[in-house]
């Protein structure tokens, strides 16, 4: 097995590895690597729903099934993110999973098994980075604070259903689901590496201020999070695995290939819930 950084700040990719028949030395190094490098992929994999699965739940315990997106057949913890002919994918924005939980995943674990020949791309970054590169007046300044996290961005995409009376399934949905808060900035749980902890798809305010999604704050920190400086960019092929720390990354979703049909699998692992920096 081998481990190749690479950037400077996040990603590695693992190859002389098939992840079915991992042992437990192998799959220490990989957990280290996962922690080290927050995202890590792999090549000509081939993993049946059933199998990812039991590769995932090496990393803990698996999120209950998406209350938006379809499922594998027979595994409805196996999200399915797909194009096909006639249905393109919407709009991509920069996000950390499910941010609108009390507890994020920890992780999630993404197969490619049907690839686009041109496109695609995915984009991770490093929050850890992102929070070592604000200037000290600004971490100061973003320490101790919190902002609200909500499901409110899949209101009207391709996962929204409306009905004959106009009524959305996300916003229906969504009434069950209150909104949440996490520090701006968090410790990871493990490492205790602190990031910035904001996204532009599920962040909505910075709580106790005037401060939106749309503020001039929030807009720069969004804009900072997504520095090139502080990415890695995976280029997907058929059994290609990324597998990202969901506690300490964003990740953003290329949408360059039109319609052409495209299908992954993802299966997320339960995280804690999102601490400070005192925490």
């Amino acid at each position: 097995m081998s481990i190749t950084p690479l950037t400077t700040h996040i990603g590695a990719e693992i190859s002389g590895i098939k992840l079915t028949d991992v042992n437990h030395d192998q799959f220490t190094q990989i957990y280290a690597a996962f922690l080290k490098y927050k995202v890590i992929f792999f090549r000509d994999q081939s993993l049946t729903p059933e199998q990812q699965l039991v590769f995932a739940a090496r990393f803990g315990e698996i999120e209950k099934p998406h209350p938006f997106f379809p499922h594998a057949e027979g595994a409805p913890q196996v999200s399915v993110i797909e194009t096909t002919r006639g249905n393109p994918p919407g709009e991509s924005f920069w996000h950390t999973d499910m941010t609108w939980q009390k507890s994020p995943p920890k992780c999630s674990i993404l197969y490619g098994e049907i690839i686009p020949p041109e496109g695609g791309d995915t984009i991770w970054a490093s929050m850890e980075a992102a929070f070592e590169h604000l200037s000290f007046e600004m971490q100061q300044k973003l320490l101790g604070q919190l902002a609200t996290h909500g499901l409110h961005a899949f209101e009207g995409s391709r996962y929204d259903d409306i009905d004959a009376e106009g009524k959305s399934s996300v916003v229906e949905k969504s009434k069950s689901i209150e909104s949440v808060l996490h520090p701006l900035i968090s410790k990871h749980p493990e490492t205790g590496l602190l990031s910035l902890y904001i996204n532009e798809q599920f962040t909505l305010k910075i709580e106790g201020t005037n401060e939106t999604k749309d503020s001039k704050l929030l807009s720069d920190l969004f804009s900072h999070a997504r520095n090139q400086k502080f990415q890695v960019r995976f280029s997907w092929q058929k059994g290609s695995v990324a597998i990202w720390d969901n506690r300490c990354t964003q990740h953003f979703a290329v949408t360059d290939y039109g319609d052409t049909p495209r299908r992954l699998h993802r299966v997320t692992v339960i995280g804690d819930e999102i601490f400070p920096p005192q925490g």
